[in-house]
């Protein structure tokens, strides 16, 4: 059997995976199956619904645990294990993905998502037009700065196939495609130009795994793999899988991320939203209970305690970024792209609400023993302190 060692006359294959088993519930979907993608080819898997090809995509993508085999992608000019049974998850070279569903949060926009398409693509030396060429090219130059959510279905089928490319779009070397029924929801016109950028990305030797019903994109493959019913009609690879472990370091990645995190988080006043409201409405039960008598003869200890409440449940309100992450399978998207480790961290915003409800705490809060001992400098250092502890009851 040839390993990716000994194959001096052909580069190996972008995408391995090897004697795969998986599965859903209690449901085996794939067992013992064998897959490659080398440079220049498009692989159509088709099959009836509920076969298994979303999971054969899925898994190619390093996104589903297996109880047996492996999936490896190129790594530079090797392959290596991406995941595999034993429980490793790493990353390889940046690769293309769109799924079933549109894996992007409705407040995006447009041009947002395909810069980070292009960003995570990790690529220095690309044409400074490629996004607005593209989106000329898709029919979305007019609508790069609305937001996901206000585009129809077919329209952002589209900002979602294009992400997915990018990555090989942008690429002088040889990239991974993997598109989970990319044609679903497209127009005639929106078809016929994904069969044409799938032709020209393989002609320039990238490699593209594509499930789909779609004949046009059945036709433009380089080879099918069908299900017979259940069963999965395909051949052995042979290639071994590589004892190459792909490292875990998101780099780039990370920082492309919080990025993410943070425009959605200004632009929809997420901390505001939910941590602010939470904080105020403290603030609010506080008054409620009348504390007056109390004020008067307590502590500054005590005051202290009392001064920090708004900001302690405002850090225990969930980050408005895991809501993002719940719309159309866009935290699965990212998991992908980060092999699980999603750097998720508080917004930027978050220690400002915290230091907003101190400071409004400070205000309406009835400290009497304290109206003529607090000064500026000391109101500012509790201001400081609420923001710092809204951010590290967040971190928890």
């Amino acid at each position: 059997m040839l390993t990716p060692e000994v194959m001096v006359d052909a580069p190996p294959p972008l995408l391995l995976c090897k004697g795969v088993e998986v599965r859903r519930g209690l449901s085996t979907v794939l067992k013992g199956v064998d897959l490659a993608v080398g440079e220049g080819e498009i692989i159509a898997l088709v099959g009836p619904n509920g076969c298994g090809k979303s999971t054969l995509v899925e898994t190619a993508a390093g996104m589903h645990m297996m109880r047996a085999g492996s999936t490896s992608h190129v790594d530079g000019k090797t392959l290596a294990v991406i995941r595999n049974h034993h429980g490793h998850r790493g990353l390889s070279q940046p690769f293309g993905l769109a799924l079933q569903k549109d894996g992007a949060s409705g407040d995006e926009l447009v041009g947002e998502r395909l810069q980070v398409a292009i960003d995570m693509g990790v690529e220095k030396n690309y044409s400074p037009t490629a996004l607005d060429d593209e989106a000329v090219k898709w029919g979305l130059s007019h609508r790069l700065n609305d937001r996901i959510a206000w585009l129809s279905g077919g329209m952002a089928r589209r900002v979602s196939v294009l992400a997915g490319l990018f990555p090989a779009l942008i690429s002088q070397s040889p990239r991974l495609v993997i598109l989970d029924e990319p044609s679903s929801g497209l127009d005639r016109d929106g078809g016929r130009i994904l069969c044409e950028e799938l032709t020209a990305l393989a002609e320039k030797g990238h490699g593209i795994l594509v499930a789909t019903h779609n004949q046009k994109v059945i036709d433009i493959a380089t080879k099918t793999i069908e299900w017979v019913g259940k069963k999965l009609d395909t051949e052995a690879v042979e290639y071994d899988s590589p004892s190459i472990k792909a490292p875990s370091e998101l780099g780039a990645r990370a920082k492309t991320f919080r990025t993410w995190a943070n425009i959605l988080d200004y632009r929809t006043w997420g901390s505001i939203a939910a941590n602010g409201v939470a904080g105020i409405l403290t603030i609010l039960l506080i008054l409620a209970l009348s504390v007056d008598d109390v004020a008067s003869t307590a502590g500054a200890s005590w005051m202290m305690t009392l001064l920090s409440v708004p900001a302690f449940v405002a850090g225990l309100i969930p980050a408005s970024t895991l809501r993002h992450l719940d719309e159309q399978s866009c935290g699965r998207w990212w998991d992908a792209q980060s092999a699980g480790q999603l750097p998720i961290s508080p917004p930027q915003a978050l220690p400002l609400v915290g230091a907003g409800l101190t400071a409004i705490a400070l205000m309406t809060l009835p400290l009497p023993q304290w109206g003529s001992q607090v000064d500026g400098v000391i109101e500012l250092s509790l201001i400081t302190l609420g923001g710092l502890l809204t951010w590290l009851v967040s971190l928890i």
